[in-house]
C-alpha cells in the first residue's frame, strides 16, 4: 500500500514526466536516424512517416497519462479543477482534436493545396488549434473545428505535375529501380511510385509523382544513366 501511495505523488508525477519526456526525444532521434542515416529506401520512407505520424499522436497520449496520474494524486481536489479548466477549454480542446485527426491524414502536408469552407490555398504552417494558409488575399488562421464541419479537398497545384506514367525496359528487379530512385530528390515520395509488370519482358510500368520543379526529361536522364531505357508507350517500335 505504501509502494502505491508513493507511486501516486508528486515525486512520482515527475518521475513519470521524466520518462515520457525521454520516450519522447528517443522516438525524435529514432525518426531522424531513419531519414538522414540509414539507406533511402521504400520500406525506410515508410517508417520515418510512420514516425512523424507517431509523434503527432504521442503528444496528447502523453498529456492524458500526465492528467491521470495528477488526478490519482487527489481524486476531489485535481478532478474538480481540471472539470474547471476543462469547461473553459473546451472550444480548445475541441480544436486540438479536432487538428490531430486532420495532421494524422496522409493528404495533410505543408506545402499542400487545399479548400475549406470558403478559402482555398497553400498550407504554410499546421498549429496545435488551427492552420495557416496562404491565399490569394494573404495568409489566413483557419481553426480545425471550421475544417472539420465544412470538410476540405486536397488541390493540385498550378505548378505541380501531377500522376504520370512510364515504361521501364530493363532486366533488374522493382526494388532495386525503387531503391535508386530513392537516391535522388526528382520524385515526390509522399506519392510513392508504382511498378507493376506488364505482358512484354522486362518491361515495367511506372506511375509516379514529380516534386515541385523537376521534369519528366529529368527523370528520363537519370533512369537512363542507370542503363534503364524508357518509353511513353507500352511497345518501343
Amino acid at each position: 500500500m505504501e509502494e502505491i501511495s508513493t507511486y501516486y505523488s508528486w515525486d512520482g508525477l515527475l518521475r513519470l514526466l521524466l520518462l515520457l519526456i525521454a520516450v519522447y526525444w528517443a522516438l525524435k532521434f529514432i525518426a531522424f536516424i531513419v531519414k538522414r542515416f540509414a539507406r533511402r529506401n521504400v520500406t525506410n520512407k515508410k517508417v520515418g512517416l510512420f514516425f512523424d505520424k507517431l509523434l503527432i499522436v504521442y503528444k496528447p497520449v502523453a498529456f492524458v497519462i500526465l492528467l491521470l496520474d495528477f488526478i490519482s494524486i487527489s481524486y476531489i481536489t485535481h478532478g474538480m479543477l481540471l472539470v474547471i479548466l476543462g469547461v473553459f477549454g473546451y472550444q480548445h480542446i475541441r480544436n486540438y482534436i479536432s487538428g490531430l485527426f486532420f495532421k494524422t491524414n496522409p493528404l495533410v502536408d505543408t506545402g499542400v493545396q487545399i479548400t475549406t469552407y470558403q478559402y482555398g490555398g497553400e498550407i504554410k504552417k499546421l498549429l496545435p488549434f488551427g492552420l495557416i494558409l496562404n491565399t490569394e488575399e494573404g495568409e489566413r488562421y483557419v481553426d480545425y473545428q471550421t475544417v472539420e464541419k465544412h470538410g476540405f479537398s486536397v488541390n493540385a497545384a498550378k505548378d505541380t505535375t501531377l500522376r504520370q506514367t512510364v515504361y521501364l525496359h530493363t532486366p533488374l528487379q522493382q526494388n532495386e529501380i525503387l531503391d535508386k530512385l530513392f537516391d535522388n530528390p526528382i520524385l515526390d515520395f509522399y506519392q510513392i511510385p508504382t511498378l507493376k509488370a506488364t505482358e512484354e519482358p522486362e518491361t515495367l510500368r511506372m506511375q509516379y509523382t514529380l516534386e515541385k520543379g523537376a521534369a519528366t526529361e529529368d527523370l528520363i536522364a537519370f533512369l537512363n544513366a542507370h542503363e534503364i531505357e524508357t518509353s511513353l508507350t507500352l511497345s518501343t517500335d
